[in-house]
């Protein structure tokens, strides 16, 4: 394992290089194959240079987007930074007028530029009544930008809430319409950081991208401006000192990027590594591996700080010129603006008043710096953002696609070819009828198959070739959300919620019935043993189920599939796991919730798939043999070496079969 010193020191070597995490993200459907997905474990990015796969003016772009439905929030935003802003910039003027007029024995009525606004005429010529109207002016000032600048305040995190909303649900939405290969790519713990950290950056770049700059310019224009008016000479000799500053940034902060991209990608892979580690803590500590696990992470961890500590060293030096360039102006103020007051070419008042504004501009050009570096954080987290917006739903639904009113469930599958990589061919040639209300069991040895043909039937993926038919008409033409409205699937690693057994069983049906829910678990085998639970159905079941048996878990999977009321079923591998009296329990929950409808069993005990209408035996991608149980038995074909080596050390298979015959009469099926 390497440390983070060594980690350090590749990140530095690719940054010298510009090849800090080449193309990660750039097109996860199409990334080659040496390319590790985000948040892997040990992973590794390949070399080569780092593209952005957006320009900052694109998604500076992305923004204008985003904030369409938030134009008059965002306007009235704008109108009160403007507000505050300009109220401001108005309290050195007074404090000039204090020490030009009041201190010095003289009134507002001498001060010939006053005449020209409304009630100008009206000024006072009594230091002592001028003072207390400029104490007034000022005391107005501060209330009104203390009014502004809560108005300011409210009204940023209003916009700020409702946009992570927003665009967490619009994530969200997209998200979950993603195919399943690609959001394997980007594990649970990288979704996650997508949805919640990433989307609090992007939000917060409507600060750093908008907000700050268009406050930061308008003082620093509007200050500027009343300097070169007041005096255009000592104001030149300060802009002299601006060039060099700006030159230090533009070398800078073009860096600051690509470091904040790497150091979001870090961020996430953590968060899977977490998620993945949490997720198999039983695993962990069956292997002892709770040490390794620790350095590794520690190790991770280690590195994302030390990169976080000398990206921030590099940012903080665009504030350290501001830094020289404070105490610099204050010497050509002092020096330069002290002899004009000798001279009689400035007045004291004027000279503080320059000097106060000289403070002020110093403000905003730190907050435009801090911005400019945190936008760049801001738009890494954006990119990737973006990254999964871009990326094309799971089958959208065609044009010509129709609304699914009626089915019987009759599947068929016709010449169907099917391959996850190019190189290999999972299913070939597969032709399969299943007519509605049937069963057929799918067996064959581990890799041959089955579960991928179920999954192209479910509409998981769409076939390479050939084409599955539900009553006749392509399952590519019919809108997806009603054709896997149609299924319920049971399997052997069952998932279950954190939350109560009620609201487990409910998932199979939104608006079901406490009574449905019932009986739903009652023909499930289920209701004696959630009774003896502590509080009953409102029991909390645990992460995956954690507080229930294998078999309890089982059951209640087949109640919310009772409760959906499918009209085609899948179950894969669903006893598998189970003890000899947990698999007579299922099955007789299986022979209820499999009545009447169309069901596939996926299924390595022989025994638990005797009855069905029709046996497949599948075997490198392609359907070898297809029978009743005692039809393929009769083969001696495949079939019959399977079920004979099976049950060679176990009891007579004949009587497996009467018990189930006898368990069907007494169960009126």
């Amino acid at each position: 394992m390497k440390s983070s010193r060594q980690r350090f020191a590749e990140f530095r070597d690719k940054l010298r290089k510009r090849e800090l995490d080449p193309v990660r993200f750039a097109d996860p459907n199409a990334k080659p194959v040496d390319v590790v997905a985000m948040g892997g474990r040990h992973a590794t990015a390949p070399g080569g240079k780092h593209v952005f796969k957006r320009k900052r003016k694109q998604l500076l772009t992305e923004y204008r987007i985003m904030l369409r439905g938030y134009m008059w929030p965002v306007a009235s935003l704008f109108i009160l930074i403007t507000a505050s802003t300009l109220l401001t910039m108005g309290m050195p003027v007074v404090l000039e007028l204090l020490i030009d007029y009041p201190a010095a024995k003289r009134g507002l009525s001498d001060v010939t530029w006053l005449h020209r606004l409304p009630l100008g005429g009206m000024l006072p010529s009594d230091p002592w009544k001028s003072l207390g109207l400029l104490a007034a002016v000022m005391a107005v000032i501060a209330v009104f930008s203390i009014i502004f600048d809560w108005m300011k305040l409210l009204a940023t995190q209003r916009v700020n809430y409702r946009l992570a909303g927003t665009l967490r649900q619009r994530l969200h939405d997209h998200l979950i319409t993603l195919p399943l290969s690609l959001l394997s790519d980007y594990k649970k713990g990288g979704i996650v950081s997508r949805i919640m950290a990433d989307v609090d950056q992007v939000v917060a770049g409507v600060n750093n991208a908008m907000l700050i700059p268009y406050s930061a310019f308008l003082r620093v224009f509007g200050i500027i401006f009343i300097l070169f008016f007041t005096n255009w000479k000592l104001a030149a000799a300060i802009a002299i000192l601006i060039p060099p500053i700006l030159a230090i940034h533009v070398m800078l902060f073009r860096r600051l990027r690509p470091m904040w991209r790497n150091i979001q990608d870090d961020r996430a892979m953590l968060s899977a590594r977490l998620t993945d580690m949490y997720g198999g803590i039983r695993v962990v500590r069956s292997f002892k591996r709770e040490r390794s696990e620790l350095k590794e992470f520690g190790a991770a961890q280690d590195t994302m700080i030390r990169k976080q500590q000398y990206t921030a060293v590099l940012g903080r030096l665009l504030g350290t010129g501001w830094g020289v360039f404070g105490p610099a102006i204050g010497v050509v103020i002092v020096w330069y603006g002290g002899s004009m007051v000798l001279r009689d070419e400035m007045t004291v008042g004027k000279l503080v008043m320059f000097q106060s504004y000289i403070f002020m501009l110093l403000g905003p050009v730190s907050q435009m710096i801090d911005s400019i570096q945190n936008v760049q954080q801001n738009l890494g987290a954006l990119d990737r953002v973006v990254d999964v917006l871009d990326q094309s739903p799971d089958m959208p639904d065609p044009p010509e696609a129709r609304a699914l009113r009626h089915t019987a469930g009759h599947i068929e599958m016709r010449d169907v070819r099917f391959r996850y990589t190019k190189d290999r061919e999972v299913l070939s040639g597969v032709d399969l009828n299943v007519p509605a209300g049937s069963t057929v069991a799918i067996v064959g040895p581990s890799g041959s198959g089955k579960t991928t043909l179920v999954n192209l039937v479910a509409r998981f993926f769409d076939v390479s070739s050939g084409a599955i038919l539900l009553d006749g008409r392509d399952i590519r033409e019919i809108r997806v959300a009603d054709y896997r409205g149609l299924f319920a699937m049971v399997l052997q690693d069952v998932y279950l919620f954190d939350g109560t057994v009620l609201e487990n069983i409910a998932y199979g049906r939104r608006h079901a019935t406490r009574e449905e829910i019932v009986e739903a678990a009652r023909g499930a085998n289920a209701h004696a043993f959630i009774m003896e639970l502590e509080k009953g159905y409102d029991t909390i079941v645990g992460e995956r189920g954690s507080k229930l048996s294998g078999g309890q878990k089982q059951r209640i999977s087949i109640a919310r599939a009772l409760l959906a009321n499918p009209r085609i079923l899948v179950l894969d591998e669903a006893t598998s796991a189970l003890d000899t009296h947990s698999e007579q329990l299922i099955q007789e929950s299986l022979k209820g919730l499999m009545a009447n409808r169309t069901t596939f069993v996926i299924a390595h005990r022989l025994s638990t798939i005797m009855h069905a209408d029709s046996i497949v035996v599948l075997m490198d991608g392609r359907i070898l043999e297809q029978g009743t149980h005692e039809e393929l038995l009769e083969r001696r074909g495949i079939y019959h070496g399977m079920f004979t080596q099976q049950f060679q050390r176990h009891r007579d298979p004949t009587v497996e079969r009467m018990e189930w015959e006898l368990g069907e009469k007494a169960a009126g099926v």
